[in-house]
C-alpha cells in the first residue's frame, strides 16, 4: 500500500503528473485544489478554507488507507504541517510514503504555464504569475527522500516514466534528480 505524494508550486505540473499516475496505476487523487473550490461553493469563507482543504484531503486519504488502497495526493505542500501529516499518515497504516516534488525550473515555461491554463475548476479563479511568485517566496525546502522532476525538461511520459520507476521501488536510495 502506498501514500504517493505530488508536492510544487502551482503551474509545476504536480496535476498533470498526478492525473497521469491515477489513470496508469488505478489509484484515487485527492487534489486540494478542488476540495478547497467545493469548499467555496458550500459557503465557507476562502480564509477558513486553506488549512480545512489540506485536513479533509488527509480525511480522505485516511479512509482510503483504513481499506487497504494506495492513494495519490495532489497538493503545494509548500511547509512543514501538511507534510508531516502525510508522513503521520503513512506511519498510521504502514503505507510506503512516495513523495514526489515538481519543479519548473525554467521561469519563462514556468510563468507562461500560468498565464494560459485553464484548469475549469468551478469556483476557483486560476493563480496568478504574482502570486505564484509569493508562493515561492514561503514555499520551503523539503528534508524528506524524494523524487524531484523539472517538468521543464522533459516530456510528460518520461515525467511519468520515472514517477513510476521511483513509486514501483521497494526501496529508496538517493541518486541524480532523487534527493
Amino acid at each position: 500500500m502506498q501514500l504517493i505524494v505530488l508536492s510544487g508550486l502551482p503551474g509545476s505540473g504536480k496535476s498533470t503528473l498526478a492525473e497521469s499516475l491515477s489513470r496508469t496505476l488505478s489509484m484515487p487523487v485527492f487534489s486540494v485544489d478542488p476540495i478547497e473550490a467545493a469548499m467555496w461553493q458550500g459557503g465557507l469563507s476562502k480564509q477558513s478554507t486553506g488549512i480545512a482543504a489540506y485536513d479533509v484531503a488527509v480525511a480522505l486519504a485516511d479512509e482510503h488507507l483504513r481499506l487497504g488502497h494506495s492513494v495519490i495526493v495532489d497538493a503545494v505542500n509548500p511547509v512543514e504541517a501538511p507534510r508531516a501529516a502525510w508522513r503521520n499518515l503513512a506511519g498510521k497504516f504502514r503505507a510506503d510514503l512516495k513523495i514526489i516534488e515538481c519543479v519548473c525550473a525554467d521561469e519563462a515555461v514556468h510563468r507562461h504555464r500560468i498565464e494560459t491554463r485553464i484548469r475549469g475548476i468551478v469556483g476557483m479563479p486560476e493563480v496568478t504569475w504574482a502570486r505564484v511568485q509569493q508562493r515561492r517566496v514561503e514555499y520551503e525546502s523539503w528534508a524528506d527522500a524524494r523524487l524531484i522532476l523539472d517538468t521543464s525538461t522533459d516530456a510528460p511520459e518520461e515525467l511519468l516514466a520515472s514517477a513510476l520507476r521511483y513509486v514501483r521501488r521497494d526501496s529508496f536510495t538517493p541518486s541524480g534528480g532523487e534527493a
